[in-house]
């Protein structure tokens, strides 16, 4: 619309409504204009989208390391009664499924490249939330020691979104009933 037609419009809105005019006066005097009343809505609003169950994306992952690997599964199973063969060909299994996991959502790679035992010197200016001295720990940098970890970095961290009811949201592996 023009700046006519909405001259014209004010116009005989104005002309018609008092309270209208009484709200445009200070934008003509170049007075402050007084608070506005909010007047009833005639709008209709579109229904309020319904957000989707929240799952922590903690659960999504214990949920990938049990439908893959059977984490769950092996840690939540008494293992007094299995021989050490048995439980070993067990842990075999379900350390490769987790390493592919972990490879897959999270890229693994190691802080310190140099193999562990190795005499490392880090500065005064070390990242304490990449390196945690141990033993006895001088007052000065810089410090030299023994590499006892390599340390782990992520270098993505890319989880599956949580697509269930709220009801699943729990759910960490699903019940199975085998059918006849």
């Amino acid at each position: 619309m023009g700046r006519i037609g909405l001259a014209f419009r004010f116009f005989f809105r104005i002309l018609f409504d008092a309270s209208l005019a009484e709200r445009a006066r200070p934008l003509l005097t170049g007075e402050a204009p007084p608070p506005a009343v909010a007047a009833p809505s005639a709008e209709v609003k579109p229904p309020a989208k319904k957000k989707p169950p929240a799952r922590s994306d903690a659960l999504n992952l214990l949920a990938m390391l049990q439908r893959e690997a059977r984490l769950v599964d092996f840690i939540q199973e008494p293992i007094a009664a299995y021989s050490d063969e048995q439980i070993g060909a067990a842990v075999r299994d379900v350390h490769r499924d987790c390493a592919a996991v972990f490879e897959r959502v999270f890229a693994l790679a190691p802080i310190r490249e140099e193999p562990e035992g190795t005499t490392i010197e880090l500065s005064g200016e070390f990242d304490a939330a990449q390196f945690r001295l141990a033993g006895r720990v001088p007052e000065q940098p810089p410090f030299r020691g023994v590499l006892a970890h390599h340390g782990w970095r992520a270098n993505k961290c890319v989880l599956p979104e949580w697509n269930g009811g709220e009801e699943a949201a729990s759910v960490i592996a699903p019940a199975v009933m085998e059918l006849p």
